[in-house]
């Protein structure tokens, strides 16, 4: 019986000293560029299926540039995939509510990749936008 509260005791410890201990008081970074942005301008004229090539190329200079930490351009990328992304978003807006939304995700994850330094999130933006265009061709 000894024995039994010997273990239960040691478990309880040993349990209890695997704790972990969350720093609410540390101080949290976002990575931010202080290289000037330069203004990007969409050609109005263009169709949805040609400004959304547009875009995905864009993306996808982004995602390659990311994964060789080429900092100096992914500024310049991000701006133009935000420019490209509010001229579309009406017309997808216009097409399907989920679309959109979707949408949005994509180019949160975009900009997520250059604020926090996430080259996986552009990888992710890239794929998923490839599922957008895919879906929207069906409307």
């Amino acid at each position: 019986m000894k024995t039994r509260y010997f273990y239960l005791v040691c478990l309880t410890l040993l349990a209890s000293s695997c704790a972990t201990t969350i720093n609410q008081s540390a101080v949290t970074t976002v990575a931010s560029s202080s290289e000037p942005i330069t203004q990007v301008t969409i050609n109005s004229q263009l169709t949805t299926d040609e400004l959304l090539s547009e875009l995905f190329l864009a993306v996808e200079d982004l995602s390659k540039s990311m994964q060789k930490t080429e900092r100096s351009q992914v500024s310049q990328q991000l701006a133009q995939v935000i420019s490209l992304s509010d001229a579309i978003r009406p017309k997808i807006l216009a097409t399907s509510d989920q679309l959109a939304s979707d949408f949005d995700r994509v180019i949160n994850l975009s900009k997520s990749a250059v604020e926090r330094n996430r080259p996986a999130d552009a990888d992710k933006s890239l794929r998923f936008l490839l599922l957008i265009i895919d879906s929207l061709k069906d409307f």
